[in-house]
């Protein structure tokens, strides 16, 4: 699909997560035929707890899959792709500037008002990578900090140049660009993809998405975790963590207790469909 906008349709929030819910659809058709697990993850398991579907002011859907079971998933991306309709993306794939996968809706297009990356231009959902964590937490807090670094200056890499959430951050972004340039893209994405694979999961006994993940808060028992429960969310049951109370927690506290209307976070961005 091209960024022709011709007979397009700018589509509203409700009409968003439409879309997204049939992408989910055809992710977890490919999951049950394969037997590959995956688990809801941050916003998307906290719309499901707390309103048996997205947040209502959310825009898009987050899954984990434990590594071995993101590589199955990766090895069927022709598969995926085969219709025409959507397409299997990913930073180990060579087609995605991000260390984990997307799946795209190819009859729609995207533009993200802070962002501007040549290989996202389509709406989509996000399936994170999990990989093992350390009894440590040092190393833990370690291997976050390094992870989250490389992949803040990835994305101010891939910024907007003359937009920005504030006036200083918009006057900096064109300098901070300049100073990254002579970083290879793809070399800063492998280091963040190999250091997310320092522990492996079956020889630890905890994980986290560390790929996409806030910080050491992502750290969550293995055994529970992987032990899945059904879950509500929209018109569909889906797999969830079997410690998913635990992991809420972690990341959001209270996590029933909405949050003030100027924290209602989006992607800031606008979507058109076919």
């Amino acid at each position: 699909m091209t960024n022709d906008m011709t007979n397009m349709k700018k589509l509203g929030l409700k009409e968003i997560q439409q879309r997204e819910l049939e992408i989910f659809k055809k992710f977890v058709e490919i999951c049950e035929q394969y037997g590959i697990r995956y688990y809801l993850a941050g916003g998307t398991l906290l719309g499901a707890a707390r309103h048996k579907g997205f947040i209502p002011w959310d825009d898009d859907i987050d899954v984990n899959m434990p590594r071995e079971d993101y590589e199955t998933l990766l090895s069927h991306a022709d598969e995926i792709g085969a219709s025409g309709d959507y397409r299997l993306v990913a930073g180990e794939l060579g087609n995605l500037n991000y260390p984990f996968a997307k799946i795209y809706d190819l009859h729609t297009n995207i533009r993200k008002l802070y962002d501007d990356d040549d290989t996202e231009r389509n709406l989509w959902i996000d399936i994170f990578p999990m990989d093992g964590l350390p009894d440590d937490e040092k190393k833990v807090e370690d291997i976050f900090r390094r992870t989250l670094t490389a992949r803040k200056m990835l994305r101010l890499k891939m910024a907007r140049s003359g937009e920005g959430k504030t006036a200083l951050k918009k006057a900096l972004k064109p300098l901070i660009k300049m100073l990254l340039r002579p970083i290879d893209d793809q070399k800063l994405l492998d280091y963040i993809i190999n250091t997310c694979q320092t522990y492996k999961i079956d020889d630890c006994s905890y994980m986290g998405g560390i790929a996409n993940g806030y910080g050491p808060q992502e750290r969550v028992p293995k055994k529970p975790y992987l032990k899945p429960v059904m879950m509500p969310f929209e018109d569909m049951t889906v797999s969830a963590p079997g410690c998913w109370d635990y992991y809420l927690k972690n990341l959001y506290g209270d996590y029933m207790q909405l949050p003030p209307e100027d924290k209602r976070e989006t992607h800031s961005m606008d979507v058109w469909a076919e």
